[in-house]
Order: C-alpha cells, then sequence, then structure tokens
C-alpha cells in the first residue's frame, strides 16, 4: 500500500494527564509531517503493509511495531520537560531530528524511502523551515479575474489566504483562515473557488455547511 503520513507525537498514554502539553507538541510537529506527506504523494512508494508512520515519543521506547490499522509506529526517547522548556527558534530543529531518529530507526526494520525523506527535511532546514503551497488557482475568463488560494503552517497556525487579479493586477489579498495548524481542523474548511449568486466564493466540503467567504463581484 501507499505511504501516505508520517506523524511525530508524545506516547497518548504516558502522557494522558497533561493533555494539553500532548496537544501543543503534536500540532507544533504537524507543519513537518504536512511537508512530508505532500511529497510523499507525488512519490508513491509502496510499503510493507502500512500507509502511515507514527514517531511516538517515550521515557521507555520498545521495539518497531504494525498495527492492524496498518500504521507503522516506532517509540523514541523523548522527554517531554526538556522539550517544553527550549526557546521556539530552536523547536523546527529539534521536531525534524527527531523525525530523523524516528525514521532511521524503522527503516532497520521496514523499508521506507528514506534517502527521499531525509532530503525532503533538509530542504526545509534550507529553506528555514517554510512550508507553503498553492492549493488552487482559477480563471474566470467572463470577469476577468485570476483567483488563488495560498496555503501556510508553520508551528503556530495554518493559514489559507486568498488572491485576486483583475486584467493581471492584483486587487485583494488577504488571509480569509487561520486555525491550529492540524488537518483535522482546517481540510473541511474550504474546497473550491466559484461564482455564485454574483459572489466570488469559497465552499466547504461538508454537506449544507456555510461558505468559508464570499466577495461581491461589483467590489472586484
Amino acid at each position: 500500500m501507499l505511504l501516505k503520513n508520517i506523524f511525530l507525537y508524545p506516547d497518548l498514554v504516558e502522557f494522558k494527564d497533561r493533555s494539553e502539553d500532548l496537544l501543543l507538541i503534536r500540532d507544533q510537529t504537524r507543519f513537518i509531517g504536512n511537508y512530508l506527506a505532500r511529497h510523499l504523494a507525488k512519490l508513491k512508494f509502496h510499503a510493507e503493509g502500512f500507509n502511515r508512520v507514527c514517531i511516538i515519543g517515550t521515557s521507555n521506547p520498545k521495539d518497531v511495531y504494525l498495527n492492524t490499522s496498518s500504521a507503522l509506529s516506532i517509540e523514541i526517547p523523548f522527554n517531554i520537560n526538556e522539550c517544553l522548556k527550549l526557546e521556539k527558534h530552536n523547536l523546527a530543529d529539534y521536531y525534524s531530528n527527531l523525525y530523523r531518529i524516528g525514521l532511521e530507526e524503522c527503516n532497520k526494520i521496514y523499508k521506507l524511502p528514506l534517502k527521499e525523506l531525509f532530503l525532503w527535511l533538509d530542504e526545509m532546514k534550507k529553506n528555514n523551515y517554510k512550508n507553503e503551497w498553492t492549493f488552487k488557482q482559477k480563471t474566470f475568463k467572463k470577469f476577468e479575474l485570476k483567483c488563488k488560494l495560498d496555503c501556510a503552517i508553520d508551528l503556530d497556525k495554518f493559514t489559507l489566504r486568498l488572491i485576486v487579479l483583475k486584467k493581471g493586477k492584483e486587487i485583494f489579498n488577504q488571509i480569509i483562515l487561520e486555525t491550529p495548524p492540524d488537518e483535522i481542523v482546517y481540510h473541511h474548511k474550504f474546497k473550491d473557488v466559484e461564482i455564485i449568486d454574483d459572489k466570488l466564493t469559497i465552499t466547504t466540503r461538508l454537506y449544507g455547511d456555510k461558505n468559508l467567504f464570499q466577495l461581491p463581484l461589483y467590489s472586484l
């Protein structure tokens, strides 16, 4: 099956009484996991019985194991108190190194595209850990409009920016969505750019849900 995702988070059982700290660290690691996942989608690596890797930080790490939900889990040494004491500017390097440790250990037993994964982690570091991409571009020739939805995710947040050009000139550039850096939170909140009732509309993935954002065409 195709390897799609790589997650890094503290052990859910060991740190069950520190839910706020656990959630904070899990969210802070997602900008790296998201970057790897987007590149894995292009690579289409066929893994042996798993579609995701879970790197779990714990004070008492055990062996690599494959569970019944197609997740390959590896436990690595982790001190949650030391993690929380780190200065924010050191966190990206710290989490990237934990990803490397976990992936390298997994690869000793289950084959991973380790060369590519480490290359992508190196690329992130060279780009100051920026994770930005264009989700969608759309042109409405009738209205001479070109629209673009740009995404960005970092340690703290996910943002969705709408950029609108008319006759090649930028007429709108604004963040229209900001959430915690967690795909579960933001994924369903936007889907497409459409013209609905004479309004430039950002639709959502939820049936019957309100549109995320609208701009009257007369204002453009």
